[in-house]
């Protein structure tokens, strides 16, 4: 579909929901007509016969319905006729074939998975399901009602659960109490009791509020989902709790005082066991949600405290309603950072309110942190939850019924500007910290449909009608709750990660820089492609403080469950092969401190394997487990990646003093830890160097070698690296690495940078690496005087005496240069063990094979075996000669080290000039 086309549609779509709320005939007329013209446009734009088909019925359609809330005595009726018959749209950024819509008030079915679970993931969902020392097994059936019925001589049920409270709520309460005894509230009605029991029913509208708790989030989704109910949309929350009458669509009073409910945590929908007792206070304060209207309503507190029984009691502090709606409703969470660069508004309005009026998505706010004095002026909290009701579009204006869950919630104040002065300039009185500079006594309030709507008194307290800008503004985040039934097929996948502190090696290092190599990684596709929602969620674990007792960790109930740190998904394009490097992503979801982060894919093509992988940032050293949920509107296939190639070695090593030795420009570049690696037959290859340290940069190159440790790297021996040099960790490949020995080199990017590192080499056919010995290892070093090059020499030598059979090899490194200067006004220099002098002067061996070279990183000769025997050839030598590259270059130094592989195997002398 062009982007042309998707935005015609949407344009049809968003005037068809504005029908029901036309103000007057006319103006539902003209909505009607907008849309047909919207249809026509997209009529001619369609190319593919049944878009052809669809869009002309659509338009017809429209055509017959402006005539007849033209002519209609109930013109709203007509409305609301066309609202309902118009197609559902799908909430994604970019539109694409939505499930045929029902009717309001009817339920789109949830998808299930249909994935067969690994002996693995079936022993993982067991486990999750132990949490504060009670058991919540994965979701069966629903009870019989007879699990609630009293037999003869049985007391009422009463759950083992002990359910913590915060200090304030501790002074209040007066006893945990049967709803009979608890709702309404003893305090709100302290006379006579008579009929004003506990119900399922209510009789007004329903208006749930925390009090003395500071569950704002799971009040704030409680009310969101109300809402949804009260716009004549399947009822989903009574749903959830048994006993249940399926007939009338809620639950009923247990018998027994026993209560079962299905809420969906760690991996599943999970069964939840409570009584019905409820915290009641000795004062005018209420611990558990309640109703004002209908304060003797029990389904919200039963439902409140089965929720706080999973996350740990009534000292719960808040999540976000989007992970509370999740656990409630099994509806997909997203988070909108309001604050983003890459929020579009009026794709985000158009986005939101088409699927709110189709019952499709539940709506919840949070703000930021903010001073006191902003919170006063603007009456809204700091980091606070707020349910949406509603939304409207009046008069140009984008609306969002606004509800703050609290008891005695503050409403906010609007904007303000003198008469005259633009919203623009209106605006300006707040600073950059979100901190009110002021309000002058003489501004007056905004004459607009919002503030017209907020001046309705039959708007609750801490109700009112924002517009979409100041929610922008005010407001950080917005919480989507989707509908999971808008995409039709759906496949999940349990895994655990293993960060324990006691496994983090050089091996496996975290951070911001580190590759993926020990992440868990899945491939996705979609066998007709489209939109492919993928939400990765952290199962709730507790936290278990190190001195705990053994009697402690059985009961389990005194911690708190952990969930610090941050997660995110990654998505690639990689053929479904595992990921090294995360840079070259597809799609990157934000980091969230929520226990659930959803990523898109829009417009994946048909059948293609898409590889994701979960990131962390700050999540406790331990063992995590998760559950991936892949959902789409056509097949899918969820599996582990594929590993990248069949074969992997793992080496690690250091940087020390001695090896630190820089990138290839630096002097001591062949002083870093090389590797040996034996190629047998042609093979693809990477390698990945990893560290621990995210503030090395660093590389890897392989050169040809036969081998053997280099000295000197020229660019005709560089078979491949990993280019520039990067934090933390870097990735070379290559195809088709042809047979032979080669030589692998890690550096750092500044000399005598010390660290652990691994060297992790994958390649499609077998090969074998291993360190290779630091240059003079296994040998005894014996370090000569400094050999001084004064003005107008040009050798060098130094006598060496064999006293037995020996193997030398030696290494001259230039030290100084009196005069300095650049690179290029350092001698060459050339170095030689010989014997004899004149006519008989022989030459054993020599550095470069004869050549001159830069001693910068140090020229050597090859090992020689030395004896006494060898007198016969003269007097032996250890010769440097130097060629000028310059006239400053006129006195040098050079330091001179031997090898030996035996003690006391060979005597030096001083240096002293040679002639030949």
């Amino acid at each position: 579909m062009s982007s042309d086309l998707r935005e015609l549609s949407q344009d049809a779509d968003q005037h068809a929901v504005q029908l029901p709320q036309s103000a007057s005939r006319n103006e539902a007329l003209e909505t009607a007509i907008n849309a047909a013209e919207v249809s026509m446009r997209s009529l001619k734009l369609a190319k593919d016969p049944n878009a052809k088909a669809r869009h002309s019925a659509r338009f017809k359609q429209l055509l017959q319905e402006a005539e007849r809330i033209k002519h209609s005595k109930d013109w709203r009726q007509a409305a609301q006729t066309t609202n309902q018959q118009s197609p559902r749209s799908c909430p994604r950024s970019s539109a694409t074939t939505a499930p045929s819509a029902p009717h309001r008030g009817q339920a789109l079915p949830e998808p299930q998975s249909a994935r067969a679970l690994s002996k693995s993931e079936q022993i993982l969902l067991l486990r999750a399901g132990y949490l504060n020392g009670f058991k919540f097994p994965p979701w069966s059936s629903p009870p019989h009602s007879s699990e609630f019925d009293l037999g003869d001589g049985e007391g009422l049920f009463e759950d083992e659960a002990e359910f913590s409270l915060s200090e304030f709520q501790e002074d209040v309460l007066e006893g945990w109490k049967r709803p009979a005894e608890a709702l309404p509230p003893p305090t709100w009605f302290p006379g006579d009791r008579i009929n004003l029991g506990p119900g399922m029913e209510f009789a007004r509208k329903i208006d749930l509020v925390q009090d003395a708790a500071t569950d704002c989030s799971v009040v704030a989704s409680l009310c969101a989902a109300v809402a949804r109910a009260e716009h004549n949309h399947a009822k989903i929350l009574p749903s959830v709790i048994y006993p249940h009458d399926a007939e009338n669509g809620r639950p009923l009073i247990s018998k027994s005082g026993k209560y079962v409910v299905r809420l969906n945590f760690n991996g599943c929908y999970r069964r939840v066991v409570i009584d019905d007792r409820l915290p009641v206070s000795n004062t005018n304060r209420v611990i558990h949600v309640v109703d004002r209207r209908n304060p003797g309503l029990l389904w919200p507190a039963l439902l409140e405290k089965a929720y706080l029984k999973v996350r740990g009691g009534y000292d719960f502090p808040g999540s976000n309603s989007g992970t509370d709606l999740w656990i409630l409703t099994g509806w997909i969470p997203e988070q909108v950072f309001l604050q983003s660069d890459e929020l579009e508004p009026d794709r985000f309005w158009k986005r939101i309110s088409t699927a709110f009026n189709y019952g499709d998505v539940m709506v919840t706010m949070g703000t930021g942190k903010m001073s006191s004095r902003t919170e006063r002026e603007l009456g809204l909290a700091s980091e606070h939850d707020y349910a949406v009701l509603d939304l409207r579009e009046v008069n140009g204006q984008r609306l969002l019924l606004v509800k703050n869950p609290w008891c005695e919630g503050m409403s906010w104040r609007g904007s303000f500007k003198k008469s005259g002065q633009s919203e623009a300039q209106a605006r300006k009185l707040f600073a950059e910290d979100q901190d009110l500079i002021g309000i002058d006594e003489d501004t007056e309030p905004v004459e607009c449909s919002r503030d017209l709507l907020n001046a309705d008194e039959q708007l609750s307290p801490g109700t009112f009608w924002m517009d979409l800008d100041n929610v922008i503004q005010h407001f950080e985040s917005v919480y989507l709750n989707w509908n999971p039934g808008l995409l039709a097929h759906r496949q999940d996948m349990h895994f655990a990660w293993n960060l324990c502190a006691s496994e983090q090696t050089h091996s496996t290092p975290r951070g911001r820089f580190a590759s993926l190599s020990a992440h868990p990684q899945f491939t996705v596709a979609a066998s007709s492609g489209g939109a492919i929602w993928i939400l990765l969620w952290r199962h709730f674990k507790n936290a278990i403080p190190a001195l705990a007792t053994d009697e402690e960790i059985a009961k389990g109930n005194n911690f708190n469950i952990d969930m610090a740190g941050h997660i995110s998904v990654v998505a690639f394009a990689a053929q479904g092969r595992r990921v090294l490097l995360p840079e070259k992503h597809l799609e990157k979801g934000w980091f969230v401190d929520s226990p659930q982060t959803l990523l898109k894919l829009d417009d994946c093509q048909p059948g293609v394997e898409y590889t994701i992988a979960p990131l962390e940032q700050d999540l406790a050293a331990t063992e995590h487990t998760f559950t991936l949920s892949v959902f789409s509107n056509s097949p899918i296939v969820l599996s582990a990646a594929e590993v990248r190639y069949p074969y992997a070695n793992k080496v690690p090593a250091a940087w020390t003093k001695e090896s630190a030795g820089g990138n290839a420009h630096s002097p001591t570049y062949s002083t870093n830890p090389q590797f040996v690696i034996a190629v047998p037959q042609t093979t693809n290859i990477s390698l990945l160097l990893e560290t621990n340290s995210e503030e090395l940069n660093v590389h890897v190159k392989l050169v040809h070698s036969n081998g053997q440790r280099i000295h000197t790297v020229r660019n005709r021996d560089i078979v491949f690296d990993s280019k520039d040099h990067r934090r933390g960790c870097c990735l070379a490949e290559f195809a088709g690495l042809e047979a032979g020995q080669y030589t692998i080199i890690c550096s750092t990017f500044e000399p005598r940078q010390l660290g652990d590192f691994s060297l992790l080499v994958e390649s499609s056919q077998p090969t074998r690496v291993a360190l290779l010995p630091r240059e003079g290892a296994g040998r005894i070093r014996i370090e000569l005087s400094t050999a001084a090059f004064q003005r107008g020499q040009s050798k060098v030598a130094v006598p060496l005496v064999p006293l037995r059979l020996v193997k030398v090899n030696a290494i001259a490194r230039f030290v100084d240069n009196r005069f300095p200067g650049s690179a290029s006004s350092r001698s060459l220099v050339r170095m030689s063990v010989e014997s004899g002098r004149g006519p008989q002067r022989r030459i054993h061996v020599a550095s470069g094979g004869g050549e001159y070279a830069d001693s910068a990183g140090g020229i050597r000769t090859e090992d020689i075996d030395l004896s006494p025997e060898m007198k016969r050839y003269g007097d032996m030598w250890l010769v440097l000669d130097r060629m000028y590259v310059s006239s400053e270059a006129q006195e040098e130094l050079f330091t001179v080290e031997l090898f030996v592989d035996q003690p006391d195997g060979v005597g030096c002398g001083v240096w002293r000039a040679w002639d030949d």
